[in-house]
């Protein structure tokens, strides 16, 4: 998928621009980072949508990029991020005889902050929530057809264009297996999908 690979894409970029110039990261200091996530909309949720009685599967995938700042013992404390999230959505139901199908895509794009609290913070490990905010562009469009005696005919066609906020509520761990790198996962809501992924954190400092 082509949004997974940029995904990939940016995280080795960040583990091969190891900081050879580095110093003592025994203060405060800045980093960069980026994260990558499979998103869903689990089916309890559809069933419950009224607009959607094609009961479509929504998935998608989700990445940020920014910089970070890192508490003196190595814990995130907030970060700047460009955020991106791309979702598809294809359902369809039996009525009348007929059949009838549900097809779109979304995309969301913008800034967002994000505060980290930490539950655990030490040297090697650190723990807790993340939450963020921001504003975007959010483009969707769907398609709904309907296939009757072997006669696809449209029922409606629709895009949207708009600004979005942008927001993001995860659990999240942190292990950090050299001085200046940190990784982990991390699960929760973003953007109103729930995202499951990995962070890559590269510890910077003057």
């Amino acid at each position: 998928m082509k949004h997974s690979r940029t995904v990939l894409f940016l995280i080795a970029i960040l583990v091969m621009a190891y900081p050879a110039n580095c110093q003592n990261t025994n203060t405060a200091h800045w980093g960069l980072q980026a994260d990558g996530a499979w998103t869903n909309i689990p089916r309890f949720i559809v069933d419950k949508i009224s607009l959607l009685p094609e009961r479509p599967v929504i998935t998608g995938n989700t990445y940020q990029v920014g910089l970070v700042r890192f508490h003196a013992n190595g814990a995130p404390s907030y970060a700047l991020q460009y955020s991106q999230l791309a979702a598809d959505l294809h359902g369809s139901v039996t009525q009348f005889g007929g059949q009838r199908q549900i097809r779109g895509t979304g995309n969301v794009r913008g800034f967002m902050a994000t505060k980290y609290l930490n539950v655990v913070a030490r040297k090697k490990l650190s723990g807790g929530f993340a939450l963020g905010a921001g504003i975007g562009k959010g483009e969707a469009s769907y398609t709904r057809t309907e296939i009757f005696q072997g006669v696809t005919s449209p029922i409606e066609s629709k895009t949207y264009n708009r600004v979005v906020p942008l927001f993001e509520i995860l659990g999240r761990v942190d292990l950090r297996p050299t001085k200046y790198l940190s990784i982990g996962p991390y699960y929760g809501i973003r953007d109103g999908m729930f995202a499951a992924g990995l962070s890559v954190r590269l510890h910077i400092t003057k």
